[in-house]
């Protein structure tokens, strides 16, 4: 799989694209790595994250700039999401793990489905000023280990 890279200055366009980066990773890939399993979670994560970008981020004013870069080295696939926000702290918006899921409001499910999908993840201001979410998905992970239930 090459390195994908590409930067989104309308939001919109960048989820709908990421919708369909799947099937365009999988054609690319050589010799079923990273497998279909990696691939679709890098690929839900990259969604949830851009649609909380368009629905909360706050981009001064200036239109949004969205430059994803995602990355396959054996057994690590990994991602970094910059972005012109003015960023939040991610901590203060993770719900606890003994929350009561009834008790998340609506659409409140896209953090912990981004918890449950990766290995590690971050998100933080860069030293260019922009703010970059990072995650990394390891070959062995799986997901359902870390149900949301």
């Amino acid at each position: 799989m090459k390195t994908f890279t590409e930067t989104y200055t309308d939001l919109d366009r960048a989820i709908d694209e990421v919708r369909t980066l799947a099937d365009e990773w999988k054609a690319s890939r050589q010799s079923g790595v990273p497998d279909d399993e990696m691939i679709h979670c890098a690929c839900l994560v990259l969604h949830e994250w851009i649609a909380n970008l368009h629905r909360h981020a706050r981009f001064h004013d200036e239109p949004p700039t969205v430059e994803v870069r995602l990355t396959y080295e054996d057994p690590h696939l990994s991602c970094s999401v910059s972005d012109n926000s003015e960023g939040f702290e991610l901590d203060a918006h993770l719900p606890a793990e003994d929350d009561d899921l009834e008790s998340l409001p609506e659409g409140g499910m896209g953090l912990r489905i981004i918890k449950s999908c990766t290995d590690d993840f971050s998100y933080a201001p860069a030293e260019d000023g922009l703010y970059r979410f990072d995650f990394s998905i390891p070959s062995d992970h799986d997901p359902w280990l870390n149900t949301l239930f």
